[in-house]
């Protein structure tokens, strides 16, 4: 058995951590069955209705903004479904497994420094946060939460080889961070100071 586990490669035990993190989290919203956190749940699940019946970005067919633009697209499949109940549940299912995704740039992240087995270990770490209850809100934490663990991703490979096609692709991550969460924008003071401060680091 041990010979047999050994050979599973490193993206078998990273997808187990990703389906298993979203089997538990399935499981665990089962007992969340309505919002509590009020009103931010009813604003994203009134916009993601209001995207699913095609009435745009609305509160009871009135405008809005200031809110996230991406994660009530994210959930809006979830409340194309009559029955509102169905349609919360589909929802956390939705968030269950985004939110689970976050285990892969941890993983891409931590393998940059250290083994497979360690990597895994990350990974596995990153779906066990105490904030991973959220998969049972509508917030939009669950959205925010891999995201953000991109642009430490993509951020770490533009100070590995800078180029323009690199940093091109972490200005587009921050862009969809801020789509996200206003507060995506607090990656771009770390971005303008992380090349002086590894400068300084390496001596030069």
């Amino acid at each position: 058995v041990r010979d047999a586990l050994r050979r599973v490669p490193a993206v078998g035990w990273l997808a187990a951590i990703v389906v298993g993190s979203a089997a538990l989290r399935l499981w665990l919203v089962g007992g969340m069955p309505g919002p509590f956190i009020f009103v931010d749940e009813l604003i994203y699940a009134e916009l993601a209705r209001s995207l699913a019946d095609g009435g745009g970005y609305a509160i009871r067919e009135v405008g809005t903004s200031g809110y996230s633009l991406l994660y009530p697209l994210l959930i809006a499949p979830a409340y194309a479904l009559d029955n509102l109940v169905d349609a919360h549940r589909a929802a956390q299912s939705i968030n269950a497994v985004v939110m689970s995704l976050a285990a892969i740039p941890a993983f891409a992240l931590a393998r940059r420094a250290s083994t497979d087995g360690l990597a895994l270990l990350v990974a596995g770490g990153s779906v066990l946060v105490p904030s991973m209850a959220y998969t049972g809100t509508i917030t939009t934490e669950s959205l925010f939460y891999p995201v953000s663990l991109c642009v430490a991703l993509v951020l770490v490979r533009y100070l590995e080889r800078p180029s323009r096609g690199r940093l091109a692709v972490l200005l587009g991550a921050v862009a969809v961070a801020f789509a996200t969460r206003s507060q995506g924008l607090a990656f771009v003071p770390a971005i303008l100071t992380a090349p002086l401060l590894l400068a300084l680091l390496r001596g030069r």
